[in-house]
C-alpha cells in the first residue's frame, strides 16, 4: 500500500469514527466492549503470528529486551492517559480532560504506526508484513477514536476545540508514518522500534482481555468476540497468500 494512501486511511478512519461520537452518546457500553474484546483478541493474535516472527526473524537477544522496554512505556502512558489508548472511559462530571491525558494518548499514536515505513516491511520475509500490521493498527485504532470523541462530546462538547483536538490526535499517526520514512535514526534501528512497538501492543491487547471480564465472570458475547478475533487472525495467512 502506498504511504501517501496508508496516511490519508490513519487519519480519514480515526478522525471520522471520532466525529461520529461527538455527535452520539456513548450510552450502551456493552456494543464497545465486544469491539474492544475483538480487537484486543485480533491484535494480540497478529502480534503472536505475525509480528513477533517477523522480529525475530534474524534473532538478536536485545531484541526481546526492547519488547519489555515497550511493555515499559506503555505502562507509564497508561499512567498518563487513565487508558483512554485501550478503549477505557469513566466519564465524571466533576473533572476535565487532563493535559497529560492528552499527551499520553499523543505519544502513544505518534509512536504506534513507526513500524508502518514501507522500508520496515519485507525485512524479515514476510512480504504482507505491511497489510497485517495496518490491519491490526486500524482495528485497534477504532475503539480508541470512539471513546475519545465520546469524551470530547462529554467533556468540551460539540465546539471547534474538539474537531481541533481530534484533528490533532488523527494526524499522530500519519506523522509517526512520516517522521519514520523520513529520519534516518528510524530507518537504522527499525526493528528495535518494532520491538518497542511490539511490547506496547501487548500490553494493550492483554489489558483489554483481562479488563472485560468484568469479576472474572462468563460472559458468551465477548468470549465469541474474542474466539472470532483469533479466529481472523489466524486465518490471515491463508487470505493474504
Amino acid at each position: 500500500m502506498d504511504s501517501i494512501v496508508t496516511q490519508i486511511l490513519l487519519f480519514g478512519i480515526t478522525f471520522l469514527s471520532g466525529c461520529v461520537f461527538l455527535f452520539v452518546n456513548l450510552n450502551k457500553e456493552r456494543s464497545l466492549k465486544i469491539l474492544l474484546s475483538f480487537s484486543g483478541a485480533f491484535l494480540f493474535g497478529l502480534t503472536i503470528l505475525h509480528f513477533l516472527p517477523e522480529l525475530f526473524h534474524d534473532y538478536k537477544p536485545s531484541y526481546g529486551l526492547f519488547v519489555l522496554i515497550g511493555f515499559s512505556i506503555q505502562l507509564v502512558l497508561e499512567f498518563m492517559t487513565q487508558g483512554i489508548d485501550h478503549g477505557h472511559y469513566h466519564k465524571s462530571h466533576n473533572e476535565k480532560i487532563k493535559s497529560t491525558a492528552l499527551i499520553g494518548l499523543f505519544l502513544h499514536a505518534l509512536f504506534e504506526a513507526t513500524p508502518l515505513a514501507e522500508g520496515h516491511a519485507h525485512h524479515g520475509g514476510d512480504e504482507h508484513f505491511h497489510d497485517y500490521f495496518f490491519t491490526g493498527l486500524i482495528l485497534h485504532k477504532l475503539p480508541v477514536a470512539i471513546v475519545f470523541g465520546s469524551m470530547l462530546n462529554h467533556y468540551i462538547g460539540k465546539k471547534l476545540k474538539s474537531f481541533l483536538i481530534l484533528g490533532l490526535f488523527s494526524l499522530m499517526a500519519p506523522l509517526g508514518l512520516l517522521l519514520s520514512e523520513e529520519i534516518m535514526f528510524f530507518q537504522t534501528y527499525h526493528q528495535y522500534f518494532m520491538a518497542i512497538v511490539i511490547g506496547i501492543f501487548l500490553y494493550i491487547s492483554t489489558t483489554i482481555l483481562f479488563e472485560i471480564s468484568e469479576n472474572h465472570g462468563f460472559n458468551l458475547s465477548k468470549f465469541v468476540s474474542i474466539i472470532i478475533g483469533f479466529g481472523i487472525a489466524a486465518s490471515t495467512s491463508l487470505l493474504l497468500l
